[in-house]
C-alpha cells in the first residue's frame, strides 16, 4: 500500500504519494496542493498497478521535440524522400509550438488549437497532423501515453477538385509542340507525353525507365517498372517502385517504332529519356520549364502537369473499354478500390451501361409480363 505524505514549500503545504511501481521500486509523485487529490491519485494508479494499466509518469516526461527525433530515427521502413519530408514537417511546423512541452502534458486541447493554426491546403495540414500523430501513437505502444492526444482531431475536409482529361488530338498537339521545340525531338522529349499518356507512369517510374525495361520484340510488347527516381535534397535517388511492387504494362503499337528511334545504339543500362546536360535520369523541374510548361500554354493547356498525363491515361484506357482491373494494373494502385476512388467520373457511363444491359436482359424474360399493357 501507499502513503501520503505532507510537505512545506515557499508557496505553503504541499503533499505527496509514495507508491511502489510494478518493479517494486519505491517512487513518489509530488506538487498536490490538497490532501484529498493526492489521495485520488495514489488510489488511481494502485488501481492501475492491479489492473496491469500503470504507465511511469518519467517516460512521459520527454519533450515533444526530443520524442518526435527519437522516433524518426526507430523509422527505418520509410523511403529516403519520405524521411526527409517527414523531417522538414517536425523541423517546420511542430517543434516551434510544441516542442519545449513534455509528451504526458500535451493535452488534446493544445493539440487542437495547434492544428487549427496551421497554414496551408486541408490536406496539407492532414499530412501535418498526422506526423504528429503517429509519433504519439508510437509513444502510446511504447506504454508513455495512456492515449494519442492527437488523435480524430476536428480537421479541415479536403476538396476534391475536378481532374483535366486531355483528349487524343491534345495528347498529340502537346507533343508536336514539344517536338518543335529547339531540342524536343532531337532527345524525345515529345515521347515524354506520349509515353505518360498512354501508359499512366508517375514521374519518377518514367524518369527511372531504362532500355533494358522495354521489351519491344514480343508479340505483346511491354515497358517493366523496375525503379523510380525521386529528387532528395537537390540530390536525384533510385528507389523501388510506389508500395515496392514492379509492373508489366502493354505499349501501344504505335509507340513502338517511336521508341525504337530513341533508344537505337544506346546500352540497355541508359535511360530511356535523359537530361541534355546530365545524359543521366530526366527531372522533373528541367522538364516542365524547358518543355512542357511552355508547350502546354502554347495550346491553351497552361498549368498542366506531368502527373495530369497520367490522369489522362486512366481516362483513355477507360474511354477504349478497359474495365478498372486493368486500369488499377497500368497505373500499379494497391487495389481496384483506389482506382474507382481516385478516378469515379470515369466509369459514370459503365453504370448507365448496367442499367442499359439489365434493361435489354428483364425484357427477354418474364419480368416483361409484370408491365402494363399499352392501350
Amino acid at each position: 500500500m501507499g502513503s501520503i505524505e505532507a510537505y512545506e514549500t515557499t508557496k505553503g503545504r504541499r503533499y505527496r504519494a509514495l507508491y511502489r511501481r510494478p518493479d517494486k521500486k519505491q517512487t513518489q509523485k509530488r506538487g498536490f496542493t490538497t490532501k484529498k487529490a493526492a489521495e485520488l491519485f495514489l488510489a488511481t494508479t494502485e488501481v492501475n498497478i492491479a489492473q496491469g494499466r500503470y504507465l511511469d509518469p518519467s517516460l512521459a516526461r520527454v519533450t515533444v521535440a526530443e520524442w518526435l527525433q527519437t522516433w524518426l530515427a526507430a523509422r527505418g521502413d520509410l523511403r529516403a524522400t519520405t524521411h526527409s519530408r517527414v523531417e522538414n514537417i517536425i523541423d517546420k511546423h511542430i517543434t516551434p509550438e510544441l516542442g519545449s512541452i513534455p509528451i504526458g502534458n500535451l493535452t488534446r486541447l493544445r493539440v487542437q488549437e495547434w492544428a487549427s493554426a496551421l497554414p496551408g491546403a486541408p490536406a496539407t495540414v492532414r499530412k501535418i497532423v498526422n506526423v504528429l500523430s503517429g509519433a504519439l501513437r508510437f509513444a502510446v505502444e511504447d506504454e508513455r501515453l495512456p492515449s494519442n492526444p492527437a488523435a480524430r482531431l476536428k480537421l479541415p475536409k479536403p476538396t476534391k477538385t475536378r481532374k483535366r482529361y486531355l483528349s487524343h488530338d491534345q495528347v498529340a498537339a502537346l507533343a508536336q509542340a514539344i517536338d518543335k521545340m529547339k531540342d524536343g525531338r532531337d532527345y524525345g522529349y515529345g515521347l515524354v507525353v506520349l509515353t505518360l499518356a498512354y501508359c499512366g507512369l508517375r514521374w519518377g517510374e518514367l524518369s527511372g525507365l531504362r532500355i533494358r525495361d522495354l521489351d519491344l520484340d514480343s508479340k505483346h510488347p511491354r515497358l517493366t517498372v523496375e525503379q523510380t527516381v525521386v529528387a532528395d535534397k537537390g540530390y536525384q535517388r533510385i528507389e523501388p517502385p510506389k508500395d515496392y511492387e514492379h509492373r508489366s504494362i502493354p505499349i501501344p503499337a504505335f509507340l513502338v517504332r517511336l521508341f525504337r528511334a530513341q533508344i537505337a545504339g544506346r546500352d540497355s543500362d541508359a535511360p530511356v529519356f535523359y537530361g541534355i546536360r546530365t545524359g543521366t535520369w530526366l527531372r522533373n523541374h528541367v522538364y516542365r520549364v524547358g518543355w512542357l510548361d511552355p508547350a502546354a500554354t502554347a495550346i491553351g493547356l497552361g498549368g498542366l502537369t506531368p502527373h495530369e498525363l497520367r490522369h489522362t491515361a486512366a481516362s483513355l484506357a477507360v474511354s477504349a473499354g478497359a474495365n478498372v482491373k486493368a486500369v488499377q494494373r497500368m497505373l500499379g494502385h494497391a487495389s481496384a478500390a483506389v482506382t474507382l476512388d481516385v478516378y469515379a467520373d470515369l466509369f459514370d457511363d459503365d453504370l448507365d451501361g448496367v442499367a442499359t444491359a439489365l434493361d435489354q436482359a428483364a425484357m427477354q424474360s418474364d419480368v416483361a409480363n409484370l408491365l402494363p399493357k399499352a392501350a
